[in-house]
């Protein structure tokens, strides 16, 4: 039992009260002015400790705060907490919420006003539930990242790197700052894979898109659309900037070296750029940037082209 008074008139609520005592249920019962006239060795835990009074529910707060106990407090301010909760705390009849603590407990809290004005609280310990709720939203996560990314690359796969675009192009209508693409293909895949296996090959494509991300931009997009074709997104930046990216990627691009025989392979690309037009949806916009590569290639690889917008 606790040191200070409590003394229902309600047998049957102390009955109640009593019974969760050893349940590992957290109770309080505050009264009308906000005095504490209960609480079970649970709540005793999480708000009291060795504390002496006053045992008001301000009080309480102020002292569960200055001794690591009690609920965690966003911002660390326990003023504001207190005056964000006091007008709360009887506005209506009944409510639950799940509340952390600082321990990192969770609890989930039904609270009650009772007719005279007392406030009846009751929490159960949920944090099994909570770390369960943890573990599977990051299963999920970690499911939908590997739905989303090219196994070998690490980059955004085909399905993501075009629903990327997507979004690019409508968030692309609303600013002036512009959008362009790049369809990227690596010159003379083919002939690594032949001559030197798909092993080789697969060293070249982990290369490949390894190098990439660390000469474009953070607000870039790179994503492998198959084969050895890669899509680049080049948001906020006009054509010429484009294409300056480009450049600055192919500058000094190094071999890729092959892990178990130490083969160092030459890694040239051709590429297409395009900036998107009003109106531009995924298929229009591909289409010129495809038309570029192909010219890229016709005029002899390793080499950049602009669709639509003008030649390079």
């Amino acid at each position: 039992m606790t040191s200070f008074p409590f003394d229902p008139d309600d047998e049957a609520l102390r009955c109640l009260v009593e019974a969760l005592t050893e349940s590992g249920q957290a109770v309080s019962i505050f009264d009308a002015d906000d005095n504490l006239r209960y609480a079970n060795k649970t709540y005793r835990g999480m708000f009291l400790g060795n504390y002496d009074g006053p045992f008001t529910f301000t009080a309480i707060l102020r002292h569960a705060h200055r001794n690591g106990l009690g609920v965690r407090i966003d911002g660390n301010d326990v003023e504001a907490f207190i005056a964000r909760t006091l007008p709360r705390r009887r506005s209506v009849p009944r409510k639950s919420f799940e509340t952390d603590l600082v321990d990192g407990r969770w609890f989930w809290i039904d609270h009650t006003v009772l007719p005279n004005g007392w406030v009846l609280s009751v929490g159960a310990d949920i944090t099994a539930l909570k770390h369960n709720e943890k573990s599977l939203r990051q299963a999920h996560e970690e499911a939908l990242l590997a739905s989303q990314t090219d196994q070998l690359t690490g980059l955004p796969n085909r399905r993501h790197i075009l629903g990327l675009l997507d979004e690019a192009l409508a968030a692309n209508e609303n600013t002036v700052a512009g959008l362009c693409i790049a369809v990227i293909d690596i010159d003379h895949f083919k002939a690594i894979n032949d001559a030197h296996g798909h092993e080789a090959g697969d060293a070249v494509l982990a290369h490949f898109a390894r190098s990439c991300r660390e000469r474009v931009r953070a607000q870039d997009h790179l994503g492998r659309t198959g084969g050895e074709e890669f899509l680049l997104l080049l948001p906020d930046v006009s054509l010429d900037h484009a294409v300056r990216i480009i450049d600055r990627i192919r500058d000094g691009f190094p071999p890729a070296v092959v892990e178990h025989s130490g083969l160092e392979l030459p890694c040239t690309f051709s590429a297409g750029v395009t900036k998107a037009l009003p109106d531009d949806d995924r298929s229009a916009i591909l289409r010129r940037a495809d038309r570029a590569l192909y010219a890229a290639k016709e005029g002899g690889r390793n080499r950049t082209r602009v669709g639509s917008e003008g030649r390079r």
